[in-house]
């Protein structure tokens, strides 16, 4: 199932137009629909299927970008996958409901660190939704330019099938989304050209709670698309949180960046001060003596993100020190003595009689991988190494 080319099932090309997959579509549904040719049932489900996913331009978008698994999983965002194949697949389960008007949007609302942390405020939405078309109800037309759909016979009704296996249900005709009719060319309504849809944008204020958490899912019913039947879906507005230059977030935790910092402030005491989420300026210190160990974490306690839901309590901010050592010969021998009286003594050792003394030198992957590649080429030929050869690096 995963491998079905849905251009190939329909006979069109990738870049084909509207009308063509239409056409396509109209042409094959004749041809296999269960009525006229009993055998052919479960190439009536992948045509329709094809259809259902190819007429519409997001879920046709998304298809394209990610395959069927991005159908099925959700992709770019999804507060919830399961909401958001449903949401853009119709074929998904058993409810029946019409996929493609089933009324239901999502919309992503960005928000940065400071606006969760500080809470309070109004960030309007904007959408574009579907209603029913208020000069023909919906029909498209007049009730005397009605045909008979072709496709369902008029009942309105098709079979479909769930994505992950082919278990038939019952669900509205893809071609006359239920209606059971079509418009004739000539008397479409020329306010929505036989759609019985007009869009509608709109703007809705939604309040940001302090500590929102990321991906958090904000249902407003009855504020979605318009259904055949007269009722609204519900808007779902998705919380997404964007990057931030100096703190990750985890729950209710910040996590500062690494921050850098060279042997004396390591060894001598260091501050640093920076500006937090609600522009306070804090400042951190350690005291003289204390040794801050390279990726060493310390944690200022109740500093984090607002609790969501109980703004009174907040998480934690944590710090990573990243020590930078110095370059070579940066102190003379004088203040390398000097130095030395200072720190920690160093074992001594006495170098047997007749031991080997070597010379150490810097490693360098990339320069010992050439080497070792020159050295297996002069060898074995170039491009000939077995050690080499059809080597990859694995990921997980």
């Amino acid at each position: 199932m995963d491998k079905l080319n849905l251009y190939e099932v329909l006979g069109v090309a990738p870049d084909a137009s509207e009308d063509e997959i239409k056409k396509n579509y109209r042409k094959l549904a004749k041809e296999f629909h269960p009525d006229k040719n009993p055998e052919a049932g479960d190439k009536f489900k992948e045509i329709s299927f094809a259809y259902e996913v190819l007429s519409d331009p997001e879920k046709r978008r998304i298809y394209d970008r990610y395959g069927l698994k991005g159908l099925q999983e959700g992709m770019e965002g999804s507060a919830d996958p399961s909401d958001f194949f449903s949401q853009f697949f119709p074929f998904a389960g058993s409810s029946g409901r019409s996929g493609k008007r089933e009324g239901k949007i999502v919309v992503k609302l960005e928000l940065t660190l400071e606006e969760i942390f500080e809470g309070g405020m109004n960030k309007a939405v904007e959408y574009t939704r579907q209603k029913l078309c208020g000069d023909c109800n919906g029909d498209g037309g007049p009730k005397e330019a009605r045909d008979e759909c072709q496709t369902c016979g008029g009942s309105g009704r098709a079979a479909a099938f769930t994505f992950m296996g082919l278990n038939t249900f019952d669900t509205s005709c893809p071609s006359c989304e239920g209606r059971g009719f079509s418009i004739k060319e000539s008397m479409l309504c020329s306010t929505c050209r036989g759609q019985g849809y007009v869009e509608e944008k709109v703007e809705r204020d939604v309040k940001v709670e302090k500590g929102v958490p990321h991906m958090m899912k904000l249902p407003y019913p009855n504020e979605g698309h318009q259904m055949r039947g007269g009722e609204f879906g519900d808007l779902i507005v998705v919380i997404a949180q964007l990057d931030h230059p100096t703190f990750l977030r985890r729950h209710a935790n910040l996590y500062m960046k690494d921050l850098n910092i060279n042997l004396t402030e390591a060894l001598c005491g260091y501050t640093h001060c920076f500006q937090h989420l609600d522009g306070k300026t804090i400042c951190m210190s350690t005291q003289p003596g204390e040794v801050l160990k390279h990726n060493h974490i310390k944690m200022i306690r109740g500093c984090g993100m607002p609790v969501y839901n109980s703004s009174s309590d907040r998480g934690d901010l944590y710090i990573k020190f990243v020590v930078n050592f110095p370059e070579n010969n940066f102190a003379n021998p004088t203040q390398l003595a000097t130095l030395e009286e200072l720190l920690p003594g160093r074992e001594k050792i006495d170098i047997p009689s007749g031991a080997e003394e070597v010379q150490l030198s810097d490693y360098k992957p990339h320069a010992q991988r050439q080497a070792q590649q020159d050295d297996d080429d002069d060898e074995y030929g170039a491009g000939q190494s077995p050690h080499f050869e059809s080597v990859q690096c694995q990921t997980a």
